[in-house]
């Protein structure tokens, strides 16, 4: 009777890992895949909203200056219903505080210096190369000398804006594109060398083009600068959404004093 040795169950025991090793690997591919999918799928769902929902409210001229916050909040519920749905929250991407107060203020200062100071160069220097600052038609001129018009000196409506400013400005615009898109691009990136590099800009890109329908390629240029600027300072934070959010409604809040004190820029 022929009896298995040594050199028999050593090769079944070989055979039986390689099995399980291939089985292994088969299934990080598949879950990298899924994930890959629904990055994907999260991308689709949200941009769409914000792209398609935008355009069909400015085909009605009397929703020109509801478009962007209309559009805005859409997108940011379609985004929080994509983190729930992958068993994610805001909390995840940045929306906490556990830092000091120290900290908290001077990312703030940092960011919101920082900021302004982008937005100024690359505005000066989009002028400097495209020419005049003018918007994209004459429906996107009259809006944006209509917008702020019953702002100066009306402290209702002065008000009224400076919530605008920070629910659309600070909150929905920090989380969506710095907070949302960043961590959905870098996870489609993930391939890539230096993926959230490329987060950053794609996040910025799209920021800009939002601003475009009214302020032009400059305004494209300016917004997306600041973009960048803030997807930096979010990265570096270790993902901090904070300190953009508070920074983000404190230059809207300076802007629109201004123009509460002195009328509109330009004007």
């Amino acid at each position: 009777m022929q009896q298995s040795g040594p050199d028999s169950s050593a090769k079944s025991s070989s055979s039986e890992d390689n099995s399980k090793t291939s089985q292994s690997t088969a299934q990080e591919l598949t879950t990298k895949h899924s994930a890959t999918s629904l990055v994907a799928i999260d991308l689709v769902l949200t941009l769409g909203t914000l792209f398609s929902l935008k355009y069909l409210l400015l085909q009605i001229p009397v929703m020109w200056t509801f478009a962007g916050p209309i559009s805005l909040l859409a997108s940011l519920g379609v985004a929080t219903w994509r983190l729930k749905q992958n068993k994610e929250s805001w909390r995840e991407l940045g929306l906490t505080h556990n830092t000091s107060h120290l900290n908290l203020i001077l990312w703030t200062l940092g960011a919101l210096i920082l900021t302004i100071l982008a937005g100024t160069i690359a505005a000066s220097l989009a002028v400097n190369l495209l020419g005049s600052a003018e918007p994209v038609s004459t429906q996107a001129s009259d809006f944006m000398q209509n917008r702020f018009v019953n702002v100066p000196g009306n402290l209702p409506v002065y008000l009224y804006w400076i919530a605008i400013s920070w629910i659309i400005g600070g909150f929905t615009e920090e989380l969506l594109f710095r907070g949302f898109l960043i961590s959905r691009f870098e996870k489609l990136f993930s391939k890539f060398p230096f993926p959230v590099v490329f987060a950053v800009l794609f996040q910025a890109l799209i920021f800009g083009q939002q601003h475009m329908y009214y302020q032009g390629l400059t305004g494209l240029v300016e917004t997306g600068m600041i973009a960048i600027i803030s997807g930096a300072i979010y990265v570096l934070s270790k993902r901090r959404l904070w300190p953009l959010i508070i920074s983000h409604g404190l230059a809207n809040t300076l802007g629109m004093t201004m123009i509460f004190l002195n009328g509109p820029i330009g004007s």
